[in-house]
């Protein structure tokens, strides 16, 4: 059902009851109706051109409840249905007649609405280069139509929205939201550097200084004092070295046992990306029975290694109830849009994010995309820093490929955009360890656990050469020391299984 015939039946329930249509629901049927007049133009433009290439109705995510205008809502559901369910690849006459002889509802409205030659009429002289921006244009509408039914008063402000792009409306309306609060708290306080202390030495016995642990991370946790509140942590290393993995081992696990929500914003991976992930993490480390990432991937299950999925897939849903974790995915990155769902989702009561991966907004290409990348690491630590909403994001990136050739790493292996490191309160960057510095080698790294009633006893640690390790550099560290050690921890990437092994000290290139 359209909006509009959806607020004409709230409408015609109100008269049937005997009640009269209040002011409000008059006002709603006809803005929407006017709304709809300066719709329908894309809505046409949309539809003719996924006739003349059919194959973009997989990539555009359309659905029905986008279109109001009743003749394209039909002509758009012959047109996915033909594609979609009866996996054709063209929509010509033909085609579209002998698929209403199934349908004889749609080919009767079919038929009222001027069959194909509105077709032919209407894609006569539109571009089909435009389509996306055409499904703006539509999407802007529909977002419109949502204020309106909000009770936002948008009906004289409608042909002004005609020239506006969606972005310029949202901006808009949280310029109206943010003049109606602004009022509430002063932008600067000032304060007495004794107010409140007493009550924060309280707080910091009761442990509200730390942040979210890292999984199986004792010693990068007490150095950087976790993913506390109201600050960025970076996650670097070069392509394939496993940041998204680290990410999520070092983080998901610990938000799960805290009953902490986390939402994970991924611009590379996807949903079944982490739900894999997530399972084979299970099944060796809650569930503790051996399963391999190929095993998984590669299908054909044996009845014992699908039972262990699903008993993992239990322990999941069990554990992760009332969205503990979220997944966002982004089709293309752009900042603003995470600030979007961050602004969204920290309403709703969440606390920690997770970014994978920050790097230069979709369709911006300019010889400054590097300072473009540190404003917008700025945005973002201007929306989650203790003055504003004091959250945590843990945010992954990737190094200068020049890092391949480096042993120890610095803020200079980020590269140009070496700035965005900036406003973050801790910077780990990590990479594999070198077969020359396992134990015994040639430049074997001297490994060791500090032990004893003072943690000041040196217990070494061997490199087994069948395992796989990874080195943390602690860049940056506002709780802490930085560089004055390297945390060593073994990673399993096959079995998503990671723990530190002991500290090191890695020799400085030169």
């Amino acid at each position: 059902m359209s909006y509009g015939k959806a607020a004409r039946t709230i409408a015609t329930k109100n008269v049937t009851k005997g009640n009269k249509i209040t002011p409000f629901e008059q006002e709603l049927i006809e803005t929407v109706k006017k709304i709809n007049e300066y719709k329908e133009a894309c809505e046409a433009n949309v539809v003719s051109i996924l006739y003349k290439k059919p194959d973009s109705i997989f990539e555009t995510n359309l659905t029905l409840e986008e279109f109001h205008n009743n003749i394209w809502r039909v002509y758009w559901t012959i047109a996915n249905d033909i594609v979609k369910i009866e996996k054709k690849n063209a929509l010509d006459d033909i085609t579209v007649g002998l698929y209403l002889e199934k349908h004889p509802k749609l080919r009767s409205k079919y038929e009222e609405y001027g069959g194909y030659d509105t077709i032919v009429s209407a894609s006569a002289y539109v571009n089909t280069e435009n389509l996306y921006g055409y499904i703006q244009e539509l999407r802007k509408w529909n977002s419109v139509i949502k204020l309106a039914k909000r009770g936002c008063p948008v009906r004289d402000r409608l042909s002004d929205y005609c020239d506006m792009a969606a972005e310029e409306i949202y901006n808009e309306w949280e310029a109206f939201i943010n003049d109606i609060f602004v009022n509430i708290d002063c932008d600067v306080k000032s304060y007495d550097i004794c107010d409140g202390i007493y009550d924060l030495i309280e707080e910091l016995d009761e442990g509200l200084a730390i942040g979210l642990p890292y999984h199986n991370m004792d010693m990068i946790t007490k150095e950087t004092g976790g993913q506390y509140l109201g600050s960025i942590t970076l996650v670097g290393g070069l392509s394939n070295v496993g940041k998204s993995t680290f990410a999520r081992n070092a983080t998901v696990p610990t938000a799960i046992k805290e009953k902490e929500r986390v939402v994970a914003m991924i611009n590379e991976d996807n949903l079944k990306k982490w739900q894999r992930e997530l399972l084979i993490f299970v099944a060796n480390n809650i569930i503790k029975e051996d399963l391999q990432k190929h095993i998984v991937r590669d299908g054909h299950y044996q009845d014992d290694t699908k039972e262990l999925l699903y008993k993992a897939a239990d322990w999941i849903k069990e554990q992760t109830q009332n969205h503990i974790l979220t997944i966002v995915p982004f089709k293309q990155y752009k900042t603003k849009n995470a600030i979007k769902i961050i602004k969204k989702y920290s309403s709703m009561g969440v606390k920690y994010f997770i970014l994978d991966t920050f790097k230069m907004d979709a369709g911006d290409v300019s010889d400054k995309s590097w300072l473009e990348m540190q404003q917008n690491m700025v945005e973002i630590n201007d929306v989650i820093k203790p003055e504003s909403k004091n959250l945590h994001i843990l945010i992954t990136f990737q190094l200068a490929k020049g890092s391949v050739k480096q042993r120890y790493y610095t803020q200079d292996n980020i590269g140009m955009s070496k700035n965005i490191i900036d406003p973050a309160s801790t910077c780990i960057m990590i990479r594999d360890l070198y077969d020359d510095e396992y134990t015994g080698e040639k430049r074997e790294l001297k490994v060791y656990r500090l032990e004893g009633k003072n943690g000041k006893t040196k217990i070494p640690v061997k490199l087994d050469k069948d395992k796989h390790y990874q080195i943390a550099f602690i860049i940056k560290n506002r709780e802490g020391s930085a560089n004055r050690y390297q945390v060593v921890f073994s990673h399993d990437m096959s079995r998503n299984i990671m723990h530190e092994i002991g500290i090191t000290n890695v020799p400085v290139d030169f």
